[in-house]
């Protein structure tokens, strides 16, 4: 059953068909051609629509080849952009390779000018086979520093130590700084001039000292060593990574280097360590005004001070010992066994990468400081560090010291002794390394073989004999000059005194057995 309202307007359209003169078969028709346009209009507008998303979102918009002839270098805009900038793409046919840069410029003429330009400069790289990519200087050191990070190793010369790439990172902020002041920081590192990289060490050489500012000038083999972690970087990365070639690569000159190496460090005199020594012992360790965790750790640097200078370790070394490195030699007497000790220097503690053994004799220096241990309430365990450091905040974590903290106890030592007059400085700058100096200047005066000291040491024969040869003079004195001047003198005298004896000697001999014969 039709509802009243469906029926009301069912007659009234009725009505209006006839009025009209048409059926509902006209109403039919006219309703279909309707729905036809409805539907086609529906349509053109939905591809219309489709047409401008595509548009937007089209990368390649008035896309324009830069030279008519040729198919591989064309500007264009960026379809996913709103700054209308036109971009030129580059295309390398032999790499596989696309090159895509922004132009910056939003004029036709202008692209097409520029687009030009890097497309010689660029078609030139890929014809020498360089990267097409250009680096700035500082670039270039992020590279090679993060290049070099993922060589860190905790074993010297199985990659590089975590102190040996912090020192690299030094070093090649002068090379940044250097390329700051003749104003290249934006440069590209083609485009910097190679004589630029002459006056680099004298460049450092010129300027003002952070450290030890008590001296004239920096070392010249430090700056001929920064100049050569320069030029490997230059080769690591610059030319291996193709971004320079050779011809592009700076002209580096090194420092000249006074062919005397013998060691820059002052030394104690055997006399003054002795005295140092004692006054640490029998002063330094005994004021009145320390609490008794003071005078521990006084008693344990007096000891660090003096094992380091019978051991002639580094400092890294010194510090990274373990008790599980320290031995008795099985091979030694009895009564040696109860003076000397081996002091092992594992792989990853050595500077050289190569174990060594240490042979000192230290037995008494090590059982005192392990004492001093007992009383601070240490238990001394293998693998813990010889020298922990002993504030309540690292207790029970086995943390060693560190050089700084040595050194700042090496300087309270040496001002309270010299003010002490223990001892006088006379200028000389003493520092925790000076002790391997001392080690070595001292065991050559008292005649060891340079070939067993090399190996004591983790050091070759030809450096102790390059650095310590002006003590040859010293230690074999008496051998140089026998047989010349006054002692050849004093020999013949004392061969014809000598000889002169013995036939007086004879004579009277005979005289007498003459006289007993007589008899």
């Amino acid at each position: 059953m039709t509802p009243p309202d469906d029926q009301s307007n069912i007659n009234s359209l009725a009505s209006l068909l006839e009025g009209k003169g048409l059926d509902a078969g006209d109403f039919i028709d006219v309703i279909n051609a309707l729905a036809n346009i409805k539907q086609r209009d529906a349509e053109k507008q939905a591809k219309e629509e489709q047409k401008t998303e595509e548009t937007k979102y089209k990368i390649f918009v008035d896309k324009e080849f830069v030279i008519p002839t040729r198919e591989d270098c064309f500007i264009y805009r960026d379809g996913r952009t709103k700054s209308g900038r036109y971009f030129v793409r580059i295309y390398d046919g032999k790499k596989k390779r696309a090159f895509s840069k922004s132009l910056g410029t939003t004029n036709r003429l202008e692209a097409l000018h520029l687009a030009e330009e890097l497309y010689v400069e660029t078609k030139g790289k890929l014809g020498k086979g360089v990267s097409i990519k250009s680096i700035t200087t500082k670039e270039l050191i992020n590279i090679y520093l993060n290049q070099r990070f993922k060589e860190v190793s905790d074993i010297p010369h199985n990659g590089i130590t975590m102190s040996s790439y912090d020192r690299l990172i030094v070093k090649l902020k002068y090379w940044e700084k250097y390329i700051s002041y003749h104003k290249h920081t934006k440069t590209k590192i083609e485009n910097i001039p190679t004589e630029l990289g002459k006056g680099f060490a004298e460049w450092i050489y010129a300027q003002p000292k952070q450290f030890y500012k008590d001296r004239e000038r920096r070392s010249r083999e430090t700056i001929n060593q920064i100049v050569s972690a320069t030029k490997l970087m230059y080769k690591s990365v610059a030319i291996e990574e193709k971004y320079i070639t050779m011809a592009e690569f700076p002209i580096f000159k090194n420092l000249k280097v006074n062919r005397e190496v013998a060691h820059k460090r002052d030394v104690l005199e055997r006399e003054e360590y002795e005295a140092i020594c004692k006054w640490m012992n029998n002063y330094w360790c005994r004021e009145k005004d320390i609490d008794e965790l003071e005078t521990i750790k006084r008693r344990c640097y007096a000891l660090y001070f003096s094992l380091q200078h019978n051991l002639g370790t580094r400092n890294k070394e010194q510090l990274g010992i373990k008790w599980r490195d320290i031995s008795v030699i099985k091979t030694d007497t009895p009564e040696n066994q109860r003076i000397n000790r081996s002091v092992f220097i594992p792989t990853e503690n050595s500077k050289t990468g190569r174990a060594r053994h240490i042979v000192a004799p230290i037995a008494d220096k090590v059982e005192r400081l392990k004492n001093w241990y007992e009383k601070a309430g240490i238990e001394v365990k293998p693998d813990d560090y010889v020298f922990i450091n002993l504030a309540k905040t690292k207790r029970g974590t086995n943390t060693p010291y560190q050089q700084p903290a040595m050194e700042k106890r090496l300087k309270q030592v040496l001002a309270g002794s010299e003010a002490a007059g223990v001892w006088k400085a006379d200028g000389r700058n003493i520092t925790q390394y000076s002790a391997r100096h001392y080690y070595a200047t001292d065991r050559l005066m008292d005649g060891l073989d340079v070939f067993v000291l090399a190996v004591n040491m983790g050091t070759s024969v030809q450096y102790i004999q390059s650095t310590y040869s002006h003590l040859t003079s010293l230690m074999k004195s008496e051998e140089i000059t026998r047989g010349q001047g006054i002692h050849r003198v004093i020999a013949e005298r004392a061969k014809n005194k000598e000889t002169a004896e013995k036939a007086i000697k004879t004579a009277l001999k005979e005289i007498k057995d003459n006289q007993y014969s007589k008899d």
